[in-house]
């Protein structure tokens, strides 16, 4: 079956934070969610619930036997089930998992800026380390890490692939970072919420790259991002330490059990989507490509290669334009994500998850609206 994601979707007036929040001559292209309907057998599982009409607590013993099949179709890596614990949501988490260990939390900048103030919002401390830009695109620098991390610091944030930049992580690269965390005895949390929307090369579960990877970790996954089901929160943690695993359970025991809407769409997303997700990838990577091709048509626009998610990380300013920001939002008419919560200031993060069409406007915006000469 051939999924239309050039049909155009109108998400104004159905609660949606992207679109009922922004003005309605602004084009949206901030949190990144993607303007396409779920797959179909998604909302099926949804409505076969629906139609049920019971909504009391759930519990679904084929799920974790889908998930290690799509673990091992996927990335042909073998779990097993107990590794698997089932998460109402990924963001919670984040800032539970950084009270594991007392001392502050080691993270790359830029980053998801949820993920950065995570540690914060538990009452935790953080060390960052800027990504080294090597133009073509972001990747980790060790002689930072090194250079920053102190005694107390015993947990390291991954995010892969990195948000905001569209970093995917290289074998040989992670292979580096077990080295650097088994040296210094750090507990790795990897944030991989866009594992399913990578172009270039297969993910690598964070868990699967050495042993020490593997009993030294909590590897965080949904299917949020890749399934557009973010506004049915769900996640899973893989932790192949049975003592490790305990006591991440211990540390999210105030977290609640995943809706049974939530666990039933999940459950449709990994065990009968497949078709319908690699069309997506095919056309979210037409969409990256065309981008790339109309910025670099844009002289002085730096920008880095998104080898995963949908996302974009642009400088506008070499133009000369201070606050890229707010020039896209007064000029362009679109309404982008601001890098400073990101942890760069003066760079934009912008939403490409979206119709081709669409797409194609706002690229029509931004080079009408140019600074002249």
């Amino acid at each position: 079956m051939n999924y239309n994601f050039d049909e155009p979707l109108n998400r104004r007036g159905f609660g949606s934070t992207k679109w009922d929040t922004t003005a309605g001559d602004v084009l949206p292209m901030f949190v990144a969610d993607m303007d396409f309907k779920s797959a179909p057998a998604i909302i099926e599982a949804i409505q076969a619930k629906l139609d049920h009409g019971v909504f009391g607590y759930g519990r679904d013993q084929e799920f974790p036997g889908v998930i290690k099949k799509w673990f091992q179709d996927e990335y042909k890596v073998t779990i097993k089930e107990e590794w698997l614990t089932l998460l109402p949501a990924i963001v919670p988490v984040l800032a539970a998992v950084s009270r594991l260990r007392e001392g502050r939390v080691l993270i790359n900048t830029p980053n998801y800026h949820v993920l950065l103030a995570a540690p914060g919002k538990a009452g935790k401390g953080t060390i960052l380390s800027p990504l080294k830009n090597t133009e073509e695109y972001y990747e980790i620098d060790f002689d930072d890490l090194a250079n920053r991390i102190q005694d107390d610091v015993k947990l390291f944030y991954l995010c892969n692939p990195q948000n905001p930049v569209g970093r995917v992580y290289k074998y040989e690269e992670l292979r580096e970072l077990s080295r650097f965390a088994q040296e210094r005895g750090l507990i790795v949390i990897s944030d991989e919420a866009h594992c399913g929307l990578v172009y270039d090369r297969p993910h690598l579960p964070w868990f699967s790259v050495d042993e020490y990877a593997a009993n030294q970790s909590i590897t965080i996954m949904g299917p949020g991002k890749t399934y557009n089901m973010a506004g049915l929160p769900f996640g899973f943690a893989i932790i192949p330490n049975p003592v490790l695993r305990e006591e991440f359970v211990k540390t999210c025991y105030a977290l609640s059990n995943p809706g049974i809407l939530n666990v039933a769409a999940a459950k449709a997303a990994y065990g009968s989507s497949r078709e319908w997700h690699l069309q997506l990838v095919d056309y979210l990577k037409g969409n990256r490509d065309y981008l790339e091709k109309e910025l670099k048509s844009i002289s002085g626009v730096k920008f880095t290669h998104v080898e995963g998610t949908y996302l974009q990380w642009i400088d506008f300013r070499p133009l000369g334009i201070p606050n890229p920001y707010q020039w896209l939002q007064d000029k362009a008419k679109i309404l982008p994500n601001n890098g400073k919560p990101f942890g760069l200031d003066g760079y934009v993060r912008i939403n490409f998850g979206t119709t081709r069409a669409r797409l194609e406007e706002a690229v029509k915006r931004i080079k009408d609206n140019l600074p002249k000469g």
